[in-house]
């Protein structure tokens, strides 16, 4: 059975770069997968999102080597029609998502439903879909433009959702939220169907962490790790190009005081800390 996404040995570089912003680049995603690609500012993540959802190839930006295709076929063996209906990409900067022709939040995540050319019974079952998974029923009527960041995030999402994708590409979905709206966001994400396949994009390790179950390291245009959040975050190539968790970098403490055992694994997150500890969540 061939994987749901794949890409292969994919070098590609920007009209009069120097170097390939992905060299070699190989991995394999399946369906329902939830996969966090972790990688610094300037390492390739937004090309990679672009590749990953089809964008890319695009007139002059070609692959050097390589490909990534879903279900075995490559990009270019899709219509455009055919691909939004399969994959959808949400980016960094909410207002730049929205299309500029919907007045309403309800017209714009019917925009994309109704280019598919679908009955009218069919968009409205999706639209109303979408806005109760991303809590967006109560603005049906307000114009995108005067949402706040978080919200039109959760209306792109929305929006692609109403596509019925079989894979959302999340490129840095929380950068440019303020940290309520961004664990709002996060809450979200993590409520959609468990049959969807999520790829995201991060610089951030909190996010990732609770969006994905599987993690790869991108650097120097490669994947260089690739396991669980335990064997990736922890990998000294992740720690130095992003760092550690906030519970990780106050457990390393600890361990460098020698009050936590050298060869044990550092824990992640706060749950993780608890249960290493035999701490109990206190109750009111």
């Amino acid at each position: 059975m061939a994987p749901l996404i794949e890409v292969h040995d994919l070098r590609f570089r920007y009209p009069l770069a120097k170097a390939p912003i992905l060299d070699g680049l190989s991995l394999v995603i399946g369906e329902g997968e939830r996969v966090a690609i972790l990688a610094p500012n300037a390492a390739g993540k937004t090309t990679l999102a672009r590749w990953l959802a089809g964008h890319l190839p695009d007139g002059a930006l070609k692959a050097e080597s390589g490909f990534v295709a879903m279900e075995g076929r490559n990009w270019s063996e899709w219509d455009v029609a055919e691909r939004a209906a399969a994959i959808q990409f949400v980016g960094q900067v909410p207002s730049q998502q929205l299309s500029g022709c919907a007045f309403t939040v309800y017209e714009e995540i019917a925009f994309g439903p109704c280019n598919l050319a679908l009955p009218e019974a069919e968009v409205r079952r999706r639209v109303d879909e979408a806005m109760v998974v991303c809590n967006l029923a109560h603005l049906a009527n307000r114009d995108p433009f005067t949402l706040s960041g978080g919200e039109q995030q959760r209306l792109s999402i929305a929006a692609a959702l109403a596509m019925h994708p079989r894979v959302l590409v999340l490129d840095e979905p929380t950068s440019n939220l303020d940290p309520e709206s961004r664990d709002d966001l996060i809450a979200q994400i993590d409520k959609l169907p468990g049959g969807l396949t999520i790829i995201v994009l991060e610089v951030a390790l909190r996010p990732s962490l609770a969006l994905a179950n599987r993690f790869l390291l991108l650097d120097g245009g490669r994947i260089v790790a690739d396991g669980t959040a335990g064997e990736v975050l922890n990998d000294p190539r992740c720690i130095e190009a992003l760092g550690m968790t906030s519970i990780a970098a106050a457990m390393a403490g600890l361990r460098d005081a020698g009050a936590w055992p050298g060869d044990k694994a550092l824990p992640l997150t706060l749950a993780e800390a608890r249960a290493s500890l035999g701490v109990q969540h206190a109750r009111g």
